[in-house]
C-alpha cells in the first residue's frame, strides 16, 4: 500500500468516525422525544430521522470507495492543484452557522426548564452538530490533500 492509499484510508476513517458523533446526539434526541412525548412529536421525529438518514448515507458513501480518491478533490482544488476559494468561503459560512446553532441550542437546553423546549433544542443540536462536523471534515480534507513541496523522502520511495 503506497502513501496515497494510506492517506485516503486514514481520511475516510477519520471522517466516518467524526460523523458518528451526530448519530449519538440524534439517538439521544430520539430517546428524549419518545420519553417526554411533546405536542410536536411528529415534526421532531421527522426532522431527526431526516438528519440521521443524511448522516448514515454520507457515512456509507465515505466508506464505499475505500481506496479511491474522493470526488471532493475536484471541488476543493482547481485543475492546477491550487485551493478553490469559493467552496472554502461557503464551508466557512456553514461552519459559523453550525457553531452558532450548536452553541445556541446548548445554552438554551441548559438554561430552560421546560421539557418540550429541551427536546426541540436537542433536535437543533443534532442538526447543528451534523453541519459543523461536515465542515470540519472538509477542512481536514484540505489539510490532508494540500500540495506540499517535494522533499527527499518522496524521491526515496
Amino acid at each position: 500500500m503506497n502513501i496515497e492509499e494510506r492517506k485516503i484510508i486514514i481520511f475516510r476513517l477519520i471522517a466516518a468516525f467524526l460523523l458518528l458523533v451526530p448519530i449519538a446526539i440524534q439517538s439521544l434526541a430520539m430517546y428524549q422525544v419518545f420519553a417526554i412525548k411533546p405536542d410536536e412529536i411528529v415534526l421532531l421525529v421527522i426532522s431527526i430521522c431526516a438528519v440521521a438518514a443524511f448522516n448514515l448515507f454520507e457515512i456509507i458513501l465515505i466508506l464505499r470507495g475505500w481506496k479511491k480518491q474522493s470526488h471532493l478533490y475536484d471541488i476543493a482544488f482547481n485543475k492546477n492543484g491550487t485551493l478553490n476559494n469559493v467552496p472554502v468561503f461557503a464551508v466557512a459560512i456553514g461552519a459559523a452557522f453550525g457553531v452558532g446553532l450548536t452553541i445556541l441550542s446548548t445554552i438554551v437546553y441548559f438554561y430552560r426548564e421546560e421539557m418540550h423546549i429541551k427536546c426541540s433544542m436537542l433536535v437543533i443540536l443534532s442538526i447543528g452538530s451534523y453541519l459543523l462536523i461536515n465542515c470540519i471534515v472538509y477542512f481536514i480534507f484540505l489539510i490532508f490533500y494540500k500540495k506540499r513541496e517535494i522533499n527527499l523522502r518522496d524521491f526515496i520511495k
